[in-house]
């Protein structure tokens, strides 16, 4: 590895350590290679949703979306001047992740910047694969699997956690401005956007949030049924992400939907205990 590319490397681990995710609680016990290619597509997909969501970004935010694609068509070319798009050119060609992922994941970033509604709850979940499931497809690409069928379990999984996301982040996203849950699901339960973007509880807005956490919950149900058991073990770090948000959907449903406030996180502690209790079999649901 020349020093220009190490350095590279570090770079993206530190993007993805400042982030807090649970992505680094999820994947720090692989085997060095793999996690430096992770820490590369984390940054890139870090800094992507960065461009839509930091209120620091000064910029023309659709003209930083072009030149994010830009990027990374030059790190599929090899010819990237910057450290994320030098690693994940390493990381891209070492892995033979298909650049489709990424662009489609491009794609849901440009929705945010367009500030687009949700109508419906197959909207939702369209968004939901570009964002995240795009997500488990790289990784999962990463990782290896024998059986196709494990896209199908990385497709279900990324759903179901970013509808996790969703339902914690309700007050955030109304605090900003912005509603995820569908248009047809506000209507259905008689809230208006207005009391979501003032966050004024209701006993509807909390019925809602209970039929989001139960679409939720079957999706994470769906993909436990989907991951092929050949690919299991060679899975267990994608699978440890899967049962950190499993946890947290799970907390949220205890607590009785705390989402308009500040969004509720696991201790790092504690996603790293799921995630040591799935590697080592345990399945991870403390």
């Amino acid at each position: 590895m020349t020093p220009e590319l190490a350095a590279a490397y570090a770079h993206c681990r530190a993007v993805t350590r400042r982030s807090g995710s649970s992505f680094a609680a999820a994947f720090w016990m692989l085997p060095a290679p793999r996690r430096r290619a992770l820490h590369a597509i984390y940054a890139f997909c870090r800094l992507a949703d960065d461009i839509a969501d930091d209120p620091a970004v000064r910029e023309d935010r659709s003209l930083l979306i072009a030149r994010w694609r830009d990027e990374l068509e030059s790190a599929y070319l090899g010819k990237s001047r910057q450290p994320v798009g030098i690693a994940l050119g390493d990381a891209v060609h070492r892995y033979r992740l298909p650049q489709w992922i990424f662009l489609e994941l491009l794609r849901g970033v440009e929705s945010d910047l367009r500030g687009a509604r949700m109508e419906s709850v197959a909207d939702l979940e369209r968004y939901c694969f570009r964002v995240a499931s795009t997500v488990g497809l790289l990784v999962v690409e990463l990782l290896g699997y024998s059986n196709p069928a494990t896209r199908d379990w990385a497709e279900a999984m990324g759903i179901a956690v970013q509808l996790t996301n969703v339902l914690r982040d309700v007050g955030a996203d109304a605090a900003a401005g912005r509603i995820y849950l569908p248009e047809e699901e506000l209507r259905r339960f008689g809230v208006s956007r207005e009391d979501v973007l003032e966050r004024r509880p209701s006993e509807g807005l909390r019925l809602l949030l209970a039929c989001h956490a139960e679409r939720a919950r079957l999706h994470f149900e769906r993909a436990d049924t989907l991951l092929p058991r050949e690919d299991r073990r060679r899975l267990r770090p994608a699978e440890a992400m899967g049962r950190i948000y499993r946890r947290l959907l799970a907390e949220l449903h205890e607590r009785s939907f705390p989402c308009l406030g500040e969004p509720l996180r696991l201790s790092k502690p504690r996603r790293l205990a799921i995630a040591a209790s799935v590697w080592l079999g345990g399945g991870g649901r403390s």
